[in-house]
């Protein structure tokens, strides 16, 4: 009787048991858990200050943070316990929102917090000036850029609206304010193009949304809130 055929039935069935034996033996890679007690559904007030997380997790864990939170701690990680963070003041004048991110290993919680808007006291101060010009807290807290009475008005093709430029008693700087509509009431809000090469905290050549604060006489004041700077253009 020839016994080859069992023989090597047997080495076959011996090695898919070998094979899985060894599947079974191989390490599963953890999972971990990690948990953040503290929602802190209510903003956070526009001032500086610091709050604290309770944070339970299974393994050592990290933390992201937007860039005006921070942990007061060194470390780069860290282990169950309470967390402070602290948080810088908002001088905007709309909320923010940030994403604090904790993982441990292969898991991750997320903390949303949010910053309730700053107070606007710029707006009065700028609101006070008389003078065409640029004015911006952005620069140097509060600054007039001095410009002459000059100006340059220059209808569009449609006759609807007017670029209003302003220029420094240095010739090398301006400001323009593209696409004022012709008629103005004060209040509204317009998509306007500022073309400017007076300083660098705000865009050369952008479209911002400014309020029509003020008209008064041949004077118009207005206003973007995110950056805080404000322009008079004279209609003469």
């Amino acid at each position: 009787m020839n016994n080859k055929p069992f023989y090597l039935l047997m080495i076959a069935a011996a090695s898919v048991l070998l094979l899985g034996s060894c599947k079974e033996d191989e390490k599963k890679p953890e999972i971990g858990s990690i948990e953040v007690s503290s929602k802190h559904d209510d903003p956070l007030p526009a001032t500086s200050g610091s709050f604290t997380v309770d944070v339970t997790s299974s393994h050592e864990f990290s933390v992201n943070t937007p860039n005006w939170i921070t942990i007061e701690s060194e470390e780069d990680t860290f282990e169950s316990g309470t967390l402070t963070f602290n948080y810088t003041e908002n001088t905007g004048t709309k909320a923010r929102i940030g994403n604090i991110i904790f993982r441990c290993l292969d898991t991750r919680d997320t903390l949303v917090v949010t910053q309730a808007a700053g107070e606007d006291l710029y707006h009065d101060e700028f609101m006070k000036e008389t003078e065409p010009g640029l004015y911006g807290q952005n620069f140097d807290s509060f600054t007039y850029q001095d410009f002459a009475s000059q100006y340059s008005i220059r209808n569009y093709a449609n006759g609807q609206s007017f670029d209003y430029k302003i220029i420094s008693l240095n010739p090398n700087q301006f400001v323009t304010v593209k696409s004022i509509p012709t008629e103005l009431e004060e209040g509204t809000t317009h998509s306007l193009g500022v073309q400017q090469n007076i300083t660098d905290a705000i865009n050369p050549n952008y479209f911002y949304s400014i309020t029509i604060e003020k008209i008064e006489g041949n004077k118009i004041w207005l206003y973007e809130p995110i950056y805080r700077f404000g322009i008079i253009v004279t209609e003469e």
